[in-house]
């Protein structure tokens, strides 16, 4: 449908529900057919949360995704959600901890789960640890009916935890972070960006709180971190630069410069796998400059 759509010449802007393990190329045909804004469904960026809701992705698809909407231009609409039975909560605390290195990109909403009818939660309650108290108070005062009747009627349910928990006590850090995102939104979307030139990178952090930096990458370096944008391992780096013919690293250096960048929030790791974080733009659409009246020029380690 979408190469239909971009040939008809249509001026059309279009929202688009889908899932978020999309492609690259899958984006950009979106783009060029006239979506500027989707609801993925990404729901949370943690791996082991993702697991428990079956998704069939990862918290670094989820960034990946995020990272390339910003790059070509689609408005990604998003909810991190939380309360899942279950939970790791410290895998709250991590996630409230990676927050500030995603302020370039677009915020989430944050709310918890919902217990609707024919959902898992609803049917199979008592295996998932969850206990149903009855609708929602609203309904009582939308239909005057008896209380069974209206357990029959109603979509949304009252819920709490077979084992005590509370998600609000855990969460609490989280949600104050994706508020000050959410705050930040206007001045830090897209702060973390890229220029290519000929053999060489140029990535410049703008990001709030973080402190205005310029890094150039050369030769091997660029080659390194264009090879993370759609998520990579060092292994898979090496054989691709083994492929091209350049065999003067070897993996384990290549995994500790990713290390580096790691440390330097340029880089998300996952396992084995690294995402660079920050977005191709061109330099007609670079934003203003955000620097501080001094930039670290500093770069990191040069491989050699």
């Amino acid at each position: 449908m979408f190469p239909l759509l971009r040939a008809s010449g249509s001026d059309l802007s279009l929202f688009y529900e889908t899932k978020a393990n999309l492609t690259k190329d899958q984006l950009r045909a979106f783009a060029a057919a006239g979506v500027s804004a989707i609801q993925p469904g990404i729901e949370s960026l943690s791996t082991p949360i993702l697991r428990l809701m079956r998704k069939g992705v990862t918290g670094l698809l989820n960034l990946r995704l995020l990272k390339w909407c910003a790059e070509i231009g689609i408005k990604p609409s998003w909810n991190l959600l939380y309360g899942f039975p279950g939970e790791p909560p410290e895998e709250y605390e991590r996630m409230q901890g990676l927050v500030p290195s995603l302020v370039h990109l677009e915020p989430p909403g944050f709310m918890p789960v919902e217990l609707e009818r024919f959902s898992p939660y609803y049917e199979r309650a008592a295996d998932f640890g969850i206990e149903v108290l009855g609708p929602l108070p609203h309904y009582k005062f939308l239909y005057s009916i008896p209380s069974e009747a209206l357990s029959n009627l109603a979509y949304d349910f009252e819920y709490r935890y077979s084992d005590g928990r509370d998600p609000d006590t855990y969460t609490q850090g989280l949600a104050e972070a994706i508020e000050r995102w959410r705050g930040l939104r206007e001045r830090a979307f897209g702060s973390l960006f890229y220029r290519r030139g000929p053999g060489f990178l140029l990535v410049q952090d703008r990001r709030p709180g973080f402190e205005a930096a310029d890094y150039r990458f050369d030769g091997v370096e660029a080659k390194i971190y264009l090879a993370c944008d759609a998520g990579t391992t060092a292994a898979e780096i090496r054989r691709q630069l083994v492929a091209e013919g350049d065999t003067s690293v070897e993996v384990a250096e290549i995994e500790s410069y990713l290390e580096e960048l790691v440390e330097a929030k340029l880089v998300y790791r996952e396992g084995k796998s690294f995402l660079s974080l920050a977005i191709a733009i061109r330099g007609a659409d670079a934003p203003p400059s955000r620097a501080a009246p001094e930039v670290n020029h500093a770069v990191l380690p040069v491989m050699v």
